[in-house]
């Protein structure tokens, strides 16, 4: 299996701007801003689930309503090829 990470999406929201990643193992990481330290979550039909959270202005985070469902299962299905 391909231990690379691909970044499938980026957009801006509320101020801060979102990085999607996956790896070919299904494993999702979110970039908020500038950080290069990822967030790890699982990937559901229109959201990421971020066990441990993400802090946004102060608030914990535990749940990512995203709209790029496609190109994330298609960025694992690019990474296990």
């Amino acid at each position: 299996m391909n231990n690379n990470e691909k970044i499938v999406n980026e957009f801006d929201r509320d101020g801060h701007h979102f990085k999607i990643g996956v790896k070919a193992d299904g494993q999702v990481s979110v970039y908020l801003d500038d950080e290069t330290k990822a967030h790890h979550g699982y990937h559901f039909p229109g959201v990421i689930q971020l066990p441990k959270g993400i802090e946004v202005d102060g608030q914990m985070i535990l749940r990512l309503p995203i709209d790029c469902d496609e190109a994330i299962e298609n960025g694992i299905k690019e990474l296990q090829a």
